[in-house]
């Protein structure tokens, strides 16, 4: 098969058909059990969550509003580990993300299993949503190439863009560093042929647009 985005389509293109089919063989993600409880070294870890309401720039970003919990796992002695998300009923909020390339850390894609399953059960996430995206490979791939596959696009873009299943665009966003979280996320929580991202959409937000939301919508395969 020949990419039109070899940086991240291949690997992109494999974690589809890794969240698509129960039997598609090579899945590099495994199930995971882990929890609060049993994160190594437990004493290292540091685990809060708090009552917040959702923003208007959160809100645009979904459909309707509830009040949601804001998590935090992080990592506080022995390298910088750790999450900070926004956690509703269907929906989580990616806001930070840390782990170091060579970590033994559990991956970032558990410790978002870890805080949405310790308010609202798994099945029933729809939507996760990573804020303002600063990841220096995923933003800029987005600017210079997503974006200028549609004739006439400009980043960034007032409106929403919707990048539909099975397209080249679709397949190279999922194979990004913060595409491959997410992913990671589904496979990690549901094992293969459960659960899958079908939409994504990006939305740019806040002064002079400079804020990017990627978010991923769910459903069973």
């Amino acid at each position: 098969m020949a990419f039109k985005y070899p940086q991240f389509e291949p690997y992109g293109d494999k974690l589809i058909r890794w969240m698509e089919n129960a039997n598609e063989p090579g899945c590099l993600v495994l199930r995971s059990t882990l929890t609060t409880g049993t994160l190594p070294h437990p004493i290292l870890w540091h685990s809060e969550h708090e009552r917040e309401w959702l923003s208007p720039e959160q809100i645009s970003c979904i459909v309707g509003k509830s009040p949601c919990l804001r998590h935090t796992i992080i990592k506080t002695r022995g390298g910088v580990t750790g999450l900070i998300g926004t956690i509703g009923p269907g929906l989580l909020f990616i806001y930070s993300i840390r782990r170091g390339s060579a970590s033994n850390d559990p991956h970032v894609s558990e410790l978002s299993k870890i805080a949405y399953e310790k308010h609202f059960p798994l099945e029933s996430v729809k939507h996760v949503i990573v804020n303002e995206v600063q990841e220096n490979a995923t933003e800029p791939f987005i600017e210079e190439q997503i974006y200028r596959s549609r004739e006439g696009l400009i980043y960034p873009s007032a409106e929403p863009q919707t990048w539909d299943y099975d397209t080249p665009e679709f397949r190279a966003i999922m194979g990004t560093p913060i595409g491959k979280v997410v992913g990671s996320f589904i496979l990690g929580s549901f094992g293969q042929g459960m659960k899958k991202v079908f939409r994504i959409v990006t939305l740019q937000r806040g002064l002079e647009l400079h804020k990017l939301d990627i978010r991923f919508d769910i459903e069973d395969a």
